[in-house]
Formats: structure tokens, sequence, C-alpha cells
């Protein structure tokens, strides 16, 4: 997933990023901003908001109100993708064009 805003730097002040930084590859996942309900607009302004009032900020704080209904899927597809890399005997490469695979290379 692309980063929706990416002028807003979320990748690079995300918890994974001390591992992207040293070329480990890091999957950076996220809920899009697509709402059902309220729409594409809606949600940027969610991702928004959430970013710069709450984001690592002691405001960031579990919010009971908001909708989890795909919570079981996304969990799933993570399940299922670390069980998959933890069978493979190769080690994850980053995408051509990553800044990041220049970094992995060196080692």
């Amino acid at each position: 997933m692309r980063d929706p805003v990416p002028s807003s730097g979320l990748y690079y002040r995300s918890d994974h990023f001390n591992f992207a930084k040293v070329g480990i590859p890091a999957l950076f996942t996220g809920s899009g901003v697509d709402n059902i309900q309220h729409g594409r607009a809606w949600g940027l302004k969610q991702v928004a908001d959430y970013t710069k009032s709450r984001y690592h900020s002691p405001q960031d704080n579990f919010d009971a109100i908001t909708d989890r209904s795909g919570m079981v899927e996304d969990v799933r597809l993570l399940f299922d993708m670390g069980y998959r890399l933890s069978m493979e005997t190769s080690f994850p490469k980053w995408k051509e064009g990553s800044e990041f695979k220049a970094i992995r290379e060196k080692k």
C-alpha cells in the first residue's frame, strides 16, 4: 500500500522504520482510507487528523468507537504472510527502486 499522504512522512515516522533504514525489509500495513459508509475524502480527513493530532503523542490512545470489523481479515492476512515467510529459505528482498535496497546490498 502506498502512503495516501506522502508529505506526512508516515513511513519515516513508523515504528518499523529503524529496520528499514539499516536495510532490513519491514512490512508497512494500513487499513487504507476508502470508507464504505463515508467515502475516500472522509477517510483522508480522518487520517490527516490522526497524523496531525494524535500519532505518537500522549493523545494516541485506544478509541473504542473506531469500527474494527475488518480486523480479523487483516490479522489473518498478516498471519498467513508471516507463516509463509517463516517457511522460506531466502531472505526477503527490497523492490527495485527502493531507497533502502542499496543499504541492504552493502551488507
